[in-house]
């Protein structure tokens, strides 16, 4: 893949930025199928999670080698910052979990997309990028989908609201945010999508297979034909495929942008249970998406032309 330009250029312009928004809008939308499966999976999912990342490692690597991977991070000069990028998604990934566990999924699902409130917050300031008034309304519409989204499941009593829950869903939340604001940081370096996804799964790996095999261990589990078909589906496509596809998409939009688009995935979750599974979404599902959709128009249609400095590396 071609990288970027020199830092103080104009980011690319045209078919590379619609390259990004298609390849983020795409990741989300396959993602959103993801929710579907877990739900029909037996398998721990600390099990499922380890599984899916390995498999994807495994997958990834493969490409990695075969493509010149090591002298595409060696000429970056930022290796400790891509393992740094791998660990914190592993953290998002657990603090994920703490919440579901502590709340409930929607709870954690809700807390887990304040990312874009965060990166439009902050990115300005440790990016060094102009604080646009278009992205700052798009993320206030976005969030009010959110809102409608998932507040009536709230206080329907899908799980309890706990105070453990709030923090750590907060925390996958900021995790969220640093890992796209540190892989746009790099956007100049040169470093691939799918590198980055190799990262993501060493990091997850490491830090989850202790918890994967305490809670399979005390379990009664036993694998099953379809847990099988659900770990290679969710580690070559939903791992492999789309963390690459959305990675790879950060180099060349707005790390803002990127994450009022990733609400696509949560948007599509419950209209994909109903087109697999029959699961009928309530009619907020529709108004909430409705407005998430909206922001992603608005950041897509008036946000173009728009010409991206290369991000400095942080310090």
């Amino acid at each position: 893949m071609s990288s970027r330009a020199a830092p103080g250029d104009a980011a690319p312009e045209g078919d590379h930025r619609l390259r990004g928004y298609a390849e983020i809008a795409a990741s989300s939308l396959i993602l959103g199928t993801s929710a579907t499966l877990i739900q029909i999976s037996t398998m721990p999912a600390s099990l499922l999670l380890v599984l899916r990342m390995g498999l994807a490692g495994i997958a990834l690597a493969a490409v990695f080698f075969l493509t010149g991977g090591v002298e595409e991070v060696r000429r970056s000069g930022r290796f400790r910052r891509i393992v740094l990028i791998g660990f914190v998604v592993a953290l998002e990934m657990i603090f994920y979990f703490a919440s579901i566990r502590a709340s409930s999924v929607t709870v954690g699902v809700s807390l887990e997309y304040t990312a874009p409130v965060w990166v439009a917050l902050v990115a300005p300031l440790l990016l060094h990028t102009r604080r646009r008034r278009i992205d700052m309304i798009a993320v206030a519409v976005a969030v009010g989908g959110m809102a409608v989204l998932v507040l009536p499941a709230a206080t329907a009593g899908d799980g309890d609201v706990t105070v453990a829950g709030v923090v750590f869903g907060l925390l996958a939340g900021l995790m969220f945010a640093a890992a796209m604001m540190l892989v746009s940081s790099m956007s100049g370096a040169g470093v691939r999508g799918s590198t980055f996804a190799l990262f993501y799964c060493v990091g997850t790996v490491v830090l989850f297979t202790p918890l994967a095999v305490w809670q399979t261990a005390t379990s009664n589990y036993s694998l099953t034909w379809p847990d099988v078909w659900i770990v290679v589906i969710s580690g070559l496509v939903y791992t492999a495929l789309c963390f690459s596809l959305f990675t790879d998409g950060l180099r060349y939009v707005r790390v803002e942008h990127a994450g009022i688009l990733g609400y696509l995935e949560p948007v599509t979750a419950p209209l994909w249970a109903f087109v697999l599974i029959g699961e009928a979404p309530p009619w907020t599902t529709y108004a909430g998406g409705g407005l998430i959709v909206a922001a992603g128009i608005l950041v897509i249609v008036l946000g173009k032309g728009e010409g991206e400095p290369l991000l400095e590396p942080l310090t």
